[in-house]
């Protein structure tokens, strides 16, 4: 991994990473959306839409840092030569910045199963951290998934379709995929499920697997767990670009509600 890269994302650093995207975007004419937007979008296409495009820097800063983590891990890449890279893309040169978008670009599924390892001795570090009384505020989830998840790989990886580019994190073993979902949002837990179903379509398809393992973890509660049959998500990315209203159990936590048609006519 890139220290540098890392220490970026750990300052905040949106202003470097709003560049790159946008670079990324007149290159490659690319936009980045979190799997999680997908699974929203099944409940209401627009708020999924809407999430997604408030997230675009983020998800996209997470992918190009996982591309470059894994480059470095299967030695394509060496870790120095990509933080003089992210020093000389941060000092503004366009050519540093274009060959730090190429680093792990292109990598297949079946290259990346050679770190999986290494990927799942990283949650497994994390894990031991998740002890003692829960935190409060944005660390929450995170404690909850190092808690309670599988031990299991877990990796990021993107579905292109047309211009969208799906990016999943998912745990990933020999014949399922694996999505966890913290229930602290106060949704019904069949709107949790239905949710997971839909981010579990798109890690299936990039996997190649045929089942998805779901583990919706309430808070203060035991995990509940099922089973489902992966669909093809291309419908799920439709409702998403449509971007339609759809009112129902979000509406109560929509952060939009206030200028959408469900509220207004």
């Amino acid at each position: 991994m890139s220290a540098l890269l890392s220490r970026l994302a750990r300052k905040g650093e949106e202003e470097f990473f709003t560049r790159l995207l946008e670079l990324e975007k007149r290159e490659y004419g690319l936009r980045y959306i979190p799997a999680n937007a997908v699974g929203y979008a099944v409940v209401c296409p627009r708020y999924g839409a809407l999430y997604a495009e408030e997230r675009e820097v983020a998800v996209f800063a997470r992918a190009l840092m996982d591309r470059v983590k894994y480059a470095v891990l299967l030695r394509i890449a060496d870790a120095k030569v990509v933080d003089s890279l992210v020093a000389k893309a941060a000092s503004g040169d366009s050519g540093a910045a274009r060959r730090l978008l190429d680093v792990g670009r292109g990598l297949t599924t079946s290259e990346l199963q050679r770190a999986f390892d290494d990927l799942k001795r990283d949650f497994e570090h994390y894990s031991k951290a998740a002890r003692g009384p829960p935190p409060h505020g944005s660390a929450e989830e995170a404690y909850h998934f190092y808690k309670y998840a599988e031990v299991l790989p877990y990796v990021g990886y993107a579905d292109v379709w047309e211009d969208m580019v799906i990016y999943s994190i998912a745990g990933v073993a020999d014949d399922y995929v694996y999505v966890f979902k913290y229930a602290g949002g106060g949704l019904q837990y069949e709107i949790y499920k239905a949710m997971a179903a839909a981010e579990g379509d798109v890690a299936a398809k990039i996997w190649g697997r045929r089942r998805v393992k779901i583990h919706i973890q309430p808070r203060d509660a035991p995990p509940r767990l099922s089973w489902a049959e992966p669909k093809d998500p291309a419908p799920h990315y439709k409702a998403l670009r449509r971007g339609d209203c759809r009112r129902g159990p979000l509406c109560r936590i929509c952060p939009w509600r206030g200028d959408c048609e469900c509220f207004t006519i």
